[in-house]
């Protein structure tokens, strides 16, 4: 997957990206974004939503990102995910039964 095919593409500005290859080479300045599908990931109560919205592919890629980042990540990077995992999701899957 590229980072074009992403919906978020067009409008995102994170310095952190799995859609641009391993997240370990990637540079991050304090303060700057973290990709935002990467941080709902952390989110137990996100995944069904991300997972029907952005496929698999693409949640494999942030299962991969994740389990790099909490094995050989800096201290930024294994920050934000701790901050995205202890707060609530955004993020809303609509049961319509």
């Amino acid at each position: 997957m590229i980072s074009s095919q992403c919906p978020r593409y067009q409008k995102c500005s994170a310095a952190i990206c799995p859609l641009h290859g391993s997240v370990l080479k990637q540079k991050m300045l304090n303060g700057e974004r973290v990709c935002g599908v990467l941080l709902e990931f952390q989110k137990i109560n996100s995944r069904p939503f991300l997972m029907t919205h952005y496929g698999e592919e693409m949640m494999g890629l942030m299962a991969e990102a994740t389990e790099q980042i909490k094995a050989h990540g800096g201290y930024l990077l294994r920050s934000a995910l701790t901050r995205a995992a202890s707060t609530g999701t955004r993020l809303i899957l609509m049961d319509f039964r």
